[in-house]
C-alpha cells in the first residue's frame, strides 16, 4: 500500500494511494468493492482519532491506477492521479469519457460516504500523462501533473498551448466540479 495524499475536513480524515491488495480494509459498501486490476488506487474514510474506517473504496479498472492527490468539497471527495485503465469507473459522460494512448490521468468525484462515483474522467492525450495534485475552488477543479502528450485535451487558448520540448512538461487544467464537458445556452 501506498498513501499519496491526506486530507482533514469535518470528523474525518481522508487518504488515498494505490494498492495491490485484494484484502483492503473497510471497503464492503464501497463504490467498489473489489479490485479492478492489479494496483489500484484506493480512497479511505477514517474517525478522526484513526480507530476506525469509516469506509473505504478501490478506484480503478482492468491495469493500473493510483491516486495521487485528493480534496474534500462540501459532499464530495475529488481524487486524481494516473491510470492504465481503459475501462476506468464511471467516466462515461465526464469531460474526457475514453481513454488517450499511454497513461492518462484521472480525476473522479465520489459522495463523501464512498459509496457512489459520481463521475469520472479522463485527462490525456498520445503520450503518458498524470495528474499529481488538485484543489476544489468554487465550482471549479484544478488540476496539474505532467505530460508527454503533443495533443493533451484543452491547451488551446491556454498560456502554453503547445507542448515544450525535451520529455515531459507540466500542465494545468481547470474542469467544472461535476466533471462533465461545459454546456453553452444561446440566447434566442
Amino acid at each position: 500500500h501506498v498513501v499519496d495524499s491526506l486530507a482533514v475536513s469535518g470528523d474525518y480524515v481522508w487518504v488515498a494511494g494505490w494498492t495491490g491488495s485484494d484484502d483492503f480494509p473497510g471497503r464492503a459498501g464501497g463504490a467498489q468493492a473489489a479490485k479492478g486490476g492489479n494496483e489500484d488506487a484506493f480512497v479511505a474514510k477514517l474517525n478522526l482519532d484513526l480507530k476506525q474506517i469509516a469506509q473505504s473504496t478501490y478506484l480503478g479498472g482492468g491495469a493500473n491506477d493510483a491516486a495521487r492527490s485528493l480534496a474534500v468539497s462540501g459532499d464530495y471527495v475529488y481524487v486524481s492521479g494516473v491510470t492504465s485503465s481503459a475501462d476506468f469507473p464511471g467516466t462515461a459522460g465526464g469531460v474526457q469519457a475514453a481513454k488517450g494512448a499511454g497513461e492518462d490521468a484521472f480525476v473522479a468525484k465520489l459522495n463523501a460516504d464512498l459509496k457512489q462515483i459520481a463521475q469520472s474522467t479522463y485527462l490525456g492525450g498520445g503520450g503518458n500523462d498524470g495528474a499529481r495534485s488538485l484543489a476544489v475552488a468554487a465550482n471549479y477543479v484544478y488540476v496539474t501533473g505532467e505530460t508527454s502528450s503533443a495533443d493533451f485535451p484543452g491547451t488551446t487558448g491556454g498560456a502554453q498551448p503547445m507542448l515544450g520540448g525535451g520529455g515531459n512538461d507540466i500542465f494545468v487544467s481547470l474542469l467544472s466540479a461535476d466533471l462533465k464537458p461545459a454546456v453553452l445556452k444561446k440566447d434566442t
